[in-house]
């Protein structure tokens, strides 16, 4: 087939917003999923479904400590930009030094993923407000509205759908 792994993106597309809206609404990110499923073809292995799933988990849970950094300082800075300035550069170090998750892209963009979700108004999300009233057990409190946690369980959603993109694409041939 000409563009087969054109035609199994499409397919796995389609199926992955509709499980992501209809059936697991409120609990992942259509658009998250599909942060995972770039990164998961960044990984040059053979099986990238582990490597893209750790490596945007490890992203996502850098950006919460990053959260955790800024309601910690932000009290004595008395500047929330500041704060948050200052917390994510060291966060965002950390996602290129811990050799244990070494997919750097994967890294940063679970952290933009659930970074980004901190900032979606539909989840009615505290914790960022949290962060910047030096709330850290606000920001470390999870629930299924967590942005941590509904990162998560988009990321893992959108790597299995790569991962079943790249099984159909071989399959058409």
């Amino acid at each position: 087939m000409k563009n087969s792994f054109g035609i199994a993106l499409a397919i796995m597309a389609a199926i992955w917003a509709y499980v992501a809206l209809a059936l697991l609404d409120q609990h992942v990110v259509v658009w998250a999923g599909f942060v995972a499923w770039a990164a998961y073809h960044t990984v040059k292995e053979k099986e990238a479904l582990v490597p893209t799933i750790t490596g945007t988990i490890f992203g996502g849970v850098v950006a919460i400590i990053s959260l955790v950094i800024i309601a910690i300082i932000v009290g004595p800075i008395g500047n929330g930009a500041i704060a948050a300035a200052i917390a994510i550069g060291i966060t965002v170090y950390v996602l290129t030094a811990v050799k244990a998750f070494g997919n750097i892209p994967a890294n940063v963009l679970g952290f933009a993923g659930t970074a980004a979700i901190f900032k979606e108004q539909i989840l009615e999300n505290m914790v960022l407000q949290s962060a910047m009233d030096g709330d850290v057990i606000g920001v470390v409190s999870l629930n299924l509205h967590h942005p941590l946690v509904i990162a998560a369980l988009s990321f893992i959603g959108g790597a299995i759908f790569a991962n079943l993109t790249v099984k159909l694409a071989a399959k058409l041939g």
